[in-house]
């Protein structure tokens, strides 16, 4: 079973990980439409067949002991986590090597707080020191270990959900 947990993980973790290359270097982030919202579905989509693909390989093993739903979540979850570290390792490089391509998606995102900042007309003394909070705290999401945090807990969420999903309809 594990040698499947590696083979899925692997397979359907390097998709999901072109899909973010595909996003930071064709710079899709710059345009707000469907065509940029394509590549963060497509994660989703990509590790639920995953997921629904490696369920339907484990009951077809044979196995010496019924395959319980605890077995089947535990290697989809392992499975998850293996197509996660695919991405973060993706992230990883985009965020390290490839700083033309974050540093457009980082002042982006700075701009577009900016806008919000300067047009939000409730707050009436408005100091430079204010906006450089709100510039370090994207600093802090757009970190390598909060997108970590953030694909862990969507892979692990998708696959726990469609693990269920799959395992449920075939036992009926």
């Amino acid at each position: 079973m594990y040698r499947r947990v590696l083979i899925y993980g692997f397979a359907f973790g390097s998709l999901s990980a072109a899909m973010i290359l595909i996003n930071f270097l064709n710079r899709l982030y710059l345009e707000r439409n469907w065509m940029s919202a394509i590549p963060t579905l497509a994660n989703i989509i990509i590790l639920g067949f995953g997921v629904f693909l490696f369920v339907k390989s484990l009951m077809q093993m044979q196995f010496e002991k019924p395959l319980t739903l605890g077995k089947t979540l535990f290697g989809t979850l392992l499975m998850a986590l293996v197509a996660a570290l695919f991405n973060i390792g993706t992230y990883q490089h985009v965020f390290s090597n490839e700083k033309e391509a974050f540093n457009g998606f980082r002042d982006m995102q700075v701009e577009m707080r900016k806008e919000i900042f300067y047009s939000d007309s409730t707050i009436e003394n408005k100091s430079q020191s204010e906006l450089d909070k709100e510039i370090q705290i994207i600093d802090q999401n757009l970190s390598v270990g909060t997108f970590s945090r953030i694909q862990i807990q969507m892979f692990l969420s998708v696959a726990l959900v469609i693990t269920l999903l799959v395992y449920v309809a075939n036992k009926k």
